[in-house]
């Protein structure tokens, strides 16, 4: 599932990415069964739960197997039978599919970042490696403010829900990359800075082409 998933980004097809990621609707009914909100979304793709997660009274050997799926905190699933291992997988370059969307210049990468935040095994703080910037960092510096919008919203929720530790309180815009900056830290030395240059670039332009006028017109009325 984990390279169907990167082939409808890579492809940019946003309704079978989205699919792929949707919760199964006939298991709606049995997340309630869950002790932890962040598993709401397993569905019947996932096969069967793993022991300790309340969905079942005789784990079975197969459950015991998969226990051992996941990145150390469970392994929520949606419809798809896509797990966090699968959700939150790297590529080549050690990114995540949210910290490339995150920066994406696509059309749909509003939506593809929509789409991901929606699944429950989702990992919103996950760092690149090389760098150290978070999903956050990423879309502030390619000015994607829409989508940082989207990452500190998914955040207030999760701590709301309490499907986040406490202790993560403001961790999204307080993590520091490689170099020591926080998301906003990088977007002020960068957006903010290319913005101010912009305008003054702007300022110069303006008073040049008022001066070429003046000159024009000077010389077409002697």
């Amino acid at each position: 599932m984990t390279h169907l998933l990167w082939k409808y980004y890579w492809d940019d097809d946003v309704d079978k990415f989205r699919r792929l990621l949707s919760p199964a609707a006939p298991n709606a009914q049995n997340t309630a069964r869950s002790p932890h909100p962040a598993y709401a979304g397993i569905g019947a793709g996932a096969g069967a739960a793993s022991p300790g997660l309340g969905t079942s009274p005789r784990p079975t050997p197969k459950s015991r197997k998969l226990t051992g799926i996941g990145a150390g905190s469970g392994n929520a699933r949606g419809g798809g039978g896509l797990g966090r291992n699968e959700v939150n997988s790297r590529d080549h370059a050690g990114l995540t599919l949210l910290l490339r969307a995150a920066s994406s210049t696509s059309e749909n990468a509003v939506s593809f970042v929509e789409a991901l935040l929606e699944h429950p095994a989702i990992d919103i703080y996950v760092q690149d490696p090389e760098s150290g910037w978070n999903s956050l960092h990423r879309a502030l510096y390619a000015g994607n403010i829409s989508i940082a919008r989207l990452l500190l919203e998914k955040e207030r929720k999760d701590l709301t829900a309490h499907t986040a530790s406490l202790n993560r309180v403001g961790h999204l815009i307080k993590t520091k990359d490689n170099e020591g900056n926080s998301p906003f830290d990088l977007y002020n030395a960068t957006i903010g800075e290319r913005s101010l240059k912009d305008l003054d670039e702007t300022d110069q332009s303006d008073d040049g082409s008022d001066s070429d006028e003046a000159d024009h017109i000077s010389i077409r009325d002697m």
